[in-house]
């Protein structure tokens, strides 16, 4: 895990030499046209991840491969100065950063103009404004925004995540999560059952390459017995 923050660093403080072709010679996207068809749609696109591999790497290239711009929700680092710099690094792709905190009306007026709106979910969220989904067999606070709002408004979600090789060369991997099973709008029941869902692609991707995921985030600070 050290190892991969460690390159990730460097990579970060590369990103202002990276042009669309650099990019695209180490970074490609599986069923990338699971985005352009979620977007036909119309009514926006949730883009989820997690701290897995470079993800700061593949929201950049995103941008940079496709000319299209994500809004990221973030949670914004305690040293302001650290905050501003990354942040600076971050949207030299034409990305947008969205700090959690004053995001939730901005979320619902990108998704009425379909933009897609980006969420890590892998952060422990507070107990107040979320549910307990399993994630490895245990019953964690998650974010339930997401699940909430796309059961509302009928909003695609994708989930991705980029998987780093042994020669330094990123896949990343895009899947629709599905939940047109799921009737009613956003009930409590819905909202479970979806934000289960999330959970489970993201243990998936997790199980995948577990020295490739941030495992210093307190995710079990919130466990339901």
């Amino acid at each position: 895990m050290y190892v991969n923050l460690g390159i990730n660093l460097f990579e970060i403080f590369f990103f202002p030499k990276l042009k669309k072709e650099i990019i695209e010679s180490f970074v490609s996207f599986e069923n990338y046209g699971l985005i352009f068809h979620a977007l036909k749609k119309g009514k926006g696109v949730f883009f989820l991840s997690g701290h897995i591999s470079n993800w700061e790497m593949t929201a950049y290239a995103y941008a940079k491969v496709f000319r299209s711009k994500l809004n990221i929700v973030v949670k914004p680092q305690s040293n302001k100065g650290v905050n501003k710099k990354i942040n600076m690094y971050r949207e030299r792709c034409g990305n947008e950063m969205i700090e959690i905190g004053t995001s939730l009306r901005n979320i619902y007026t990108l998704i009425k103009h379909n933009e897609i709106v980006c969420f890590l979910m892998d952060q422990s969220a507070n107990p107040d404004y979320s549910v307990y989904a399993d994630f490895f067999g245990k019953k964690v606070s998650t974010f339930a925004g997401p699940a909430k709002i796309a059961l509302k408004n009928d909003t695609e979600i994708v989930f991705a995540y980029a998987a780093r090789s042994k020669t330094y060369k990123y896949i990343v991997k895009v899947d629709k999560i599905d939940y047109s099973d799921l009737k009613g709008g956003a009930t409590d029941e819905n909202v479970q059952t979806l934000t289960e869902r999330i959970n489970q692609k993201l243990e998936h991707a997790i199980r995948e390459n577990p020295d490739q995921w941030l495992w210093l985030h307190r995710r079990f600070k919130h466990v339901k017995e």
